[in-house]
Order: structure tokens, then C-alpha cells, then sequence
């Protein structure tokens, strides 16, 4: 997936639990509602959140972290 498409996806994602976070506080849910609304889509909303602010300094982690892999292969250990 190119940063591109990753971008588009949280975007859909984060703007579809925002919709659903603007329902919950303006038309009353069932209570079963209510609670995904509480323990799934705010969490969501949250950290999709933070991956789009954060995501140059994801993908130079994870970057980092993939070459230090390759550098120290499995069985090169001293």
C-alpha cells in the first residue's frame, strides 16, 4: 500500500467514526449503540487520528527499524 493510498484510507475511516461521534451527540442511540459508540469508534477516531499527525514519524521508524533487521539477520548474531 503506497503512502498515498494508506492516506486515503485513514481519512475515510477517521471522517466515518467523526460521522458517527456527531449522531451520537446530536439523535439518541440504543444503549447497545451507545456503547460501540463509547468503546469502539471513539478509540478509533482517536487513533487514526494520531497516525495521520504522526504518520512521517511512523514511517521513518518503521523504516529504521526494517534495516536494522536486514542488517542483523537471523543467525549473524556474535
Amino acid at each position: 500500500m503506497t503512502a498515498a493510498q494508506q492516506r486515503r484510507a485513514q481519512r475515510a475511516v477517521h471522517l466515518i467514526a467523526a460521522l458517527v461521534l456527531v449522531a451520537y451527540v446530536y439523535a439518541p442511540l440504543e444503549a447497545r449503540l451507545q456503547d460501540a459508540v463509547r468503546f469502539v469508534v471513539l478509540p478509533l477516531l482517536v487513533v487514526t487520528g494520531i497516525a495521520m499527525w504522526q504518520a512521517p514519524r511512523i514511517r521513518r521508524l518503521r523504516k529504521s527499524v526494517t534495516r536494522t533487521r536486514a542488517v542483523t539477520a537471523p543467525g549473524t548474531e556474535r
